[in-house]
């Protein structure tokens, strides 16, 4: 992934699971590369309502690290642990802005997977307090990336 003016992270944690999370889905660290288009999408949407790069508050996480946030619900697993979701900080936006910043993402992304769930969800986890939670279905697809990126001329 390349750098964007439209992103900051919340810790070098975050920074190096972004940069380092396009790898094979059976490796650890796997970001799903439609995960990427949605974030660098919604981000651009914050900067153009606040002039601020969006901040990416949580990205991969480990089944221990969800049983930690959701304590009562061992069996509940998050798309975070699949390198399927996100979290973005909102506190630098009106709450109106807030609810815009998710219906748009949403009108704009659909999610596959689950009937009734969407891409975006503006939620209170815990005392975390609240974010925009961006996430991938498991039905989208992850497309074969030829060896190269560079464009073939021999034909």
């Amino acid at each position: 992934m390349f750098l964007s003016p439209y992103i900051l992270f919340k810790s070098d944690r975050e920074e190096k699971e972004w940069f380092e999370g396009v790898r094979s889905e059976k490796d650890h660290g796997f970001v799903h590369p439609a995960l990427y288009v949605v974030v660098l999408a919604a981000a651009r949407w914050h900067y153009l309502r606040v002039g601020q790069p969006a901040v990416v508050t949580h990205l991969l996480r480990t089944a221990e690290e969800q049983r930690t946030i959701y304590p009562g619900s061992s069996a509940f697993r998050s798309p975070h642990e699949f390198g399927r979701a996100v979290d973005l900080r909102t506190t630098d936006l009106s709450a109106q802005d807030a609810r815009e910043w998710e219906a748009w993402v949403n009108q704009a992304f659909s999610y596959l997977g689950r009937e009734g769930l969407t891409t975006a969800l503006l939620h209170h986890v815990g005392d975390r307090g609240e974010h925009l939670h961006l996430q991938v279905g498991p039905l989208e697809k992850i497309p074969q990336l030829r060896e190269t990126l560079i464009r073939d001329t021999q034909t």
